[in-house]
Order: structure tokens, then sequence, then C-alpha cells
């Protein structure tokens, strides 16, 4: 079972690199096993087609929306800590993982396949549901200003972070000499902290 998860994430992990760099319709099956370090037909064997490939990365984010939520639902947290939390796992998940964000950016103006535009928008909810959720209880119990616009403190988040995956897309394009991955921390590791700064003054009482 273990070597078929390391197969399996060995795939993926080579579709992310090429499907950034190249394109979803540029990269070839024989390509991905190539990177992968397995034969082609074991991309088939895993994941069906190319397509049901790319869909896995896009099923993987809403499987960490699902823990992360489960996570905070379990913990006697203040909504300001839920948020700080949530920042904290959207930090670590692109430091982890930043390449993911980015093919799922491309596939929003691409769409490539239509089961991944779809995809793409359950994920930007279930991250509004999510981030709504912690706002309304804080409202609620007095944590939190009556008068917020959720829907724009979501897209301050969610912009923020994006917007740093977009100017820094040598690092997935992997198309310059002068790729920084140390300045992308650095950005992210900014961001963690101005969003926490922000989001206490925007919405604390």
């Amino acid at each position: 079972m273990t070597m078929e998860r390391d197969k399996r994430s060995a795939i993926q992990l080579a579709a992310e690199k090429l499907f950034a760099k190249k394109g979803f319709q540029a990269t070839s099956i024989r390509e991905l096993g190539r990177e992968a370090g397995v034969n082609s037909s074991m991309i088939s064997y895993y994941f069906k087609s190319k397509q049901q490939l790319l869909l896995s990365i896009f099923e993987r984010s809403i499987y960490d929306l699902s823990s992360i939520s489960a996570q905070l639902a379990d913990q006697r947290l203040t909504e300001m800590e839920k948020l700080n939390q949530l920042i904290d796992f959207y930090t670590a998940k692109l430091l982890a993982d930043g390449t993911s964000t980015y093919i799922m950016l491309q596939e929003q103006l691409l769409r490539s396949i239509e089961r991944s535009s779809q995809l793409s928008e359950e994920i930007t909810e279930k991250q509004f549901s999510l981030l709504e959720g912690i706002v309304k209880a804080g409202i609620t119990n007095g944590s939190f200003k009556p008068d917020i616009n959720i829907r724009m403190i979501f897209y301050t988040l969610l912009g923020t972070f994006r917007q740093i995956v977009i100017v820094h897309s040598k690092l997935w394009l992997q198309d310059s000499p002068d790729i920084d991955p140390k300045r992308f921390q650095s950005d992210i590791g900014q961001a963690n902290r101005y969003l926490k700064s922000l989001l206490s003054q925007m919405l604390v009482s």
C-alpha cells in the first residue's frame, strides 16, 4: 500500500511540475511517466486519464480544506485565533505546495477541462464558507464588529496570496535563471503577518 501511495504521489508531483511549466494540453502522458520515473501505463492505472490526474490535484485541495475545517471545529479557540490559524494554514500550504495553487489559477483562465472549473469554484466557495462561519460566530458573540463585509475580507485574503503566487510565477514556469525561492518565502511570511494584523484591525471591536 505504501509503494502504491508513493507511486501515486510521484505521478501527481510530476504532473504539477509539468502542468505548471508546459500547460495541461502540451504535457503528454509519456512525459509524465518519464518525469515521475514510472511506466506511462501506470498513470492510466492510478488515474485513468490525464484529465483525472489534473482533477486529483484539485480534489486534494478540497480534502485539505475539510481537514482544516475539522481541526478548527475541534479546538476551543477564539474566533480571532481561528482566523489566525486559517491564515497559517494557507501560508503553510503555499510554502509546501505553491505549484498546485498556480495550476488552479491557470485553469481558471484556460479551462482545459470542464470539471476543473467546477472544482475550482467549489474550492473557492468552501474557502469562503469557512471564513464566513468563523466571522459570523465572532459577530454573534460580540467579538467582532457587526458591520463587516465578509465577502470583501475574503477577497482581500485570497487575492493577497494569489497575487504573490502570480508575481513569483517564474518558480513554477522554471524559465528564468534568476529564480529566487527565498523571496517567495519572505513575501509569504510578510503576507501572513500583514493579514493577521489587518484582520484584527478590521474585525475586533
